[in-house]
């Protein structure tokens, strides 16, 4: 666990009850992550400097505090990069500075803790799920507009120009090629795979906290129609854990009204088939779960050790997407084990990818049900240097306060409100 250092001497009591900056990032990372401006040859995220802002907001009212444990992880991620960039220049390469920038500005988040009451947790933890359930509401109701004859189009599009929106992403793309019925996006996520990442972070809290059961039914329903497996990958983690904690084991049985429902529209959808074939396609080189868990680590881990100056320091920033570009191998994702192996080799892999593991899985310990979140950003998503997938994943390991809920009368295993752990205690000695 990380020690923490107030930004401010007095902060006002009341930002730490109503958590005004902490509602404002989570809100604004939902609704803004398809929305980008362009800096030189790049698109940069608007919710970048938005969140920088809050962050200085939140350091200055003392709602939050820096993180010293996490800040000195993040001194070795950023040194380690900053050192083999510095390495590759020298020899003559040319590293992506962009995407170097962009390793300081995403992962200050973590360097940054809530400094927020119980209640203010809680007064989260519900804006979150009363967003995500009404997102849910729209997956649903975009795939059932479909069947109901009305065709799939952008309504992003309605409010936003398209010069401001994020490229790169498949936003909108049919359940199989050749189908009418497109994934669910909920309008605002990136890609279907985010609408299902969130529903599938907000249900694993909903199970946790021990939400009403429609409203998990809703969410696990409302996952569905994206047609992903992010979400399942974010919650299964999570169930599993609670089936094997005793006292909250009994939270597992809010799951059983979304799993009829599900099975019904299995049963009345091609959904449930298209699910099926997802789940045995990792092994064919032309679907979306190969692309994604299989070639990044066959295409970008041996080029990684090819000489002894690659295998030290790596190729350089950015160059993973060019190898993959070079190779005509566009649709493959750089999820972070073989990307900073090939970018930043062995030291990037020790003081990159170490340190981030340490720091995750120490903010996991204290929030179990996040546990899928860290499966998600180290395994499946090309998650690095992708502004969303690390933001929510920052925001709710390392960010947000692990706490606990008042325990039921007779129940010793749960523990106190008020015990604050991680991100409001010092006990690393």
């Amino acid at each position: 666990m990380t020690s923490t250092v107030r930004a401010s001497r007095s902060p006002g009591r009341s930002v730490r009850d109503t958590a005004p900056c902490t509602i404002a990032l989570l809100v604004l990372s939902i609704l803004l992550q398809r929305l980008g401006v362009p800096v030189t040859e790049e698109q940069a995220p608007v919710m970048v400097p938005v969140v920088l802002f809050l962050l200085a907001v939140g350091l200055r009212t003392g709602e939050f505090r820096f993180s010293l444990g996490n800040l000195r992880l993040l001194a070795v991620v950023w040194g380690a990069a900053a050192v083999c960039t510095l390495a590759q220049v020298v020899l003559g390469g040319m590293p992506s500075l962009f995407s170097l920038a962009l390793i300081v500005v995403l992962y200050v988040v973590a360097a940054v803790a809530a400094d927020i009451t119980p209640a203010a947790v809680e007064r989260v933890e519900k804006v979150f799920l009363g967003l995500m359930t009404f997102f849910a509401v729209v997956s649903i109701g975009q795939l059932a507009s479909q069947y109901a004859g009305i065709p799939y189009e952008d309504r992003m599009l309605w409010f936003v120009p398209e010069g401001l929106l994020l490229v790169d992403y498949n936003t909108a793309d049919p359940i199989a090629y050749g189908e009418a019925i497109y994934r669910s996006n909920g309008i605002v996520f990136l890609e279907p795979s985010f609408l299902s990442l969130f529903l599938g972070a907000a249900a694993a809290l909903a199970l946790w906290r021990r939400a009403h059961w429609l409203v998990i039914t809703v969410l696990l329903v409302g996952m569905v129609p994206p047609l992903a497996g992010s979400g399942f990958v974010v919650l299964i983690p999570a169930v599993v854990v609670l089936a094997f904690t005793r006292s909250r084991r009994r939270n597992l049985l809010a799951i059983v009204p979304a799993l009829a429902v599900a099975a019904v529209v299995a049963f009345l959808t091609p959904l449930g088939e298209r699910y099926l074939d997802r789940s045995t396609e990792a092994g064919d080189s032309n679907t979306s779960s190969s692309i994604r868990l299989v070639q990044p680590y066959y295409e970008l881990l041996p080029p990684s050790i090819e000489d002894p100056v690659s295998a030290a320091v790596g190729h350089g920033a950015g160059t993973a997407n060019d190898h993959l570009e070079a190779e005509g191998l566009t649709a493959v994702t750089q999820p972070i084990i073989p990307k900073v192996a090939f970018e930043y080799g062995l030291l990037g892999v020790v003081g990159i990818l170490g340190a981030l593991l340490l720091m995750l899985g120490r903010g996991v310990r204290d929030r179990p049900w996040t546990l899928g979140l860290l499966v998600l950003y180290v395994y499946v998503n090309a998650s690095f240097l992708q502004h969303t997938q690390v933001f929510i994943t920052l925001f709710f390991i390392c960010l947000m306060p692990a706490v606990a809920r008042p325990a039921p009368p007779g129940d010793p295993d749960e523990r106190r409100a008020d015990d604050l752990v991680g991100a409001g205690t010092e006990s690393s000695r």
